[in-house]
């Protein structure tokens, strides 16, 4: 496993000092693709498809070595192959990266989505 610049980079905005910019910026952890990717190369990667790419794969290489923990998770996100921008966006299954241990699931506090049960955590 090598530790690259950009891999120490990726863990420092996991550390207690940097999480408020990060949540101001990327919102709170775990943090999604492009979350990561635009805090490591801004805007500009939202148009450029190989630093999100990029991103993924280095997350992905993280999780691998032990790193980073990734759980996923499902949202709502933009449909950005309709034409109009006032559609309510469909549900997608995303990736999320945070600290090992730190990943953890968050009962949902109502909503017409919701789920009544139970859950456990399965090491």
């Amino acid at each position: 496993m090598r530790v690259t610049t950009r891999k120490k980079r990726i863990l420092s905005y996991f550390e207690p000092d940097n999480l408020k910019w990060v949540t101001s910026e990327a919102g709170s952890p775990p943090l999604d693709v492009s979350g990561v990717a635009y805090l490591l190369h801004g805007t500009s990667c939202f148009d450029k498809t190989y630093q999100l790419e990029s991103t993924r794969r280095t997350l992905e290489a993280m999780v691998k070595d032990g790193l980073l923990e990734r759980v996923t998770v499902y949202e709502r996100r933009q449909d950005k192959t309709q034409g109009s921008g006032d559609s309510p966006g469909v549900r997608c299954k995303v990736s999320r990266y945070g600290l090992p241990g730190q990943c953890a699931v968050v009962h949902d506090s109502g909503g017409s989505i919701a789920i009544e049960g139970e859950w456990s955590r399965v090491e």
